[in-house]
């Protein structure tokens, strides 16, 4: 493994690790504020949770785009190392196209 491939991973991580934490935090956010002018807990995690979708649909936008870059590059990865391995195990030096 290269660093540069160590260091999307890595970036991979922290985006996939960030996104999670900011979509909870987009639904946290809104029924914790809801909770405290004492509306119904069930009602402010149905607001939150309609809020919050909308809220990262609009805000988390470049999150997203860098993470699904990241996941169709390592695809490709992979998908080359399998047909790099299904090569070596038919005996072939190079993949067949």
């Amino acid at each position: 493994m290269t660093e540069d491939t160590a260091a999307k991973r890595s970036t991979l991580g922290t985006d996939l690790l960030l996104y999670t934490v900011a979509r909870v935090l987009a639904v946290a956010v809104p029924a914790t504020i809801l909770v405290l002018v004492n509306t119904p807990v069930l009602v402010a995690l149905a607001v939150g949770l309609v809020l919050g979708l909308g809220l990262s649909l609009v805000l988390l936008r470049p999150l997203r785009a860098r993470i699904s870059v990241a996941l169709a590059e390592r695809a490709e990865r992979r998908g080359a190392a399998r047909r790099q391995l299904e090569a070596q195990l038919r005996g072939e030096d190079e993949p067949a196209t």
